[in-house]
């Protein structure tokens, strides 16, 4: 018997039947192939979040950099301009502020700016901020691109972004057209940007690594 075949179990145990139960009914059973279909899981996520990592900060300082040339002030953060944001948005606001100050830093734009999900920034395309951000302003930071078009398939990557984090299964998600939407999606924003992220992905070396 392996001298890791106590690890093993152990590891097995710790992951628990339920979560490996995707796995094993994909392979029929084998236990073995669910283990390493499980780790490849794995790769192929982390694959996929540094493409995720790239596009969600490039997407949130665009967007920052874009809303506070045209709304901010020096003496006022564009998201503080009153009228401008809805109550839900703002509370977003408040709750990034009171996370920077709970890790015992003085709030400031960028701290804050840091600390929205990107799930606020998708939220500033939707139709409610058609007339009051998207056509002054954001609308010529993606040209040529349709809002509802970009709010959608931000929100698809939002929600992949999501799956990962809570380490959720993607083995039966199409991974290829799920990365050709990332890549597709950061072209609107840069066309260097789309460069980069393909240019540093792992993915396709995973997805021929599929077990």
């Amino acid at each position: 018997m392996s001298i890791y075949a106590p690890v093993r179990t152990t590891m097995l145990n710790l992951l628990s039947s339920p979560r490996l139960s995707t796995y094993s009914g994909a392979c029929a059973g084998d236990l073995d192939r669910a283990v390493a279909l499980y780790r490849w899981n794995l790769n192929a996520s982390l694959a996929m979040f540094s493409s995720i990592h790239y596009f969600e900060v490039a997407l949130r300082n665009t967007m920052h950099d874009a809303l506070t040339r045209h709304f901010g002030t020096r003496s006022m953060a564009w998201y503080e301009r009153p009228g401008l944001l809805s109550p839900g948005s703002l509370s977003k606001i408040r709750q990034a502020e009171s996370a920077v100050r709970a890790n015992g830093h003085t709030v400031t734009v960028d701290r804050v700016v840091a600390e929205l999900p990107l799930g606020f920034w998708c939220s500033l395309l939707a139709n409610s901020y058609n007339r009051s951000l998207w056509q002054p302003c954001l609308s010529q930071v993606f040209r040529n691109t349709r809002r509802q078009r970009l709010f959608d398939e931000i929100d698809a990557i939002r929600k992949l972004r999501n799956r990962i984090a809570h380490w959720e299964p993607v083995i039966a998600l199409d991974l290829t057209a799920e990365y050709t939407r990332i890549v597709d999606t950061a072209e609107r924003i840069n066309h260097r940007l789309a460069w980069w992220i393909d240019a540093t992905s792992t993915i396709g070396a995973v997805l021929e690594q599929r077990p």
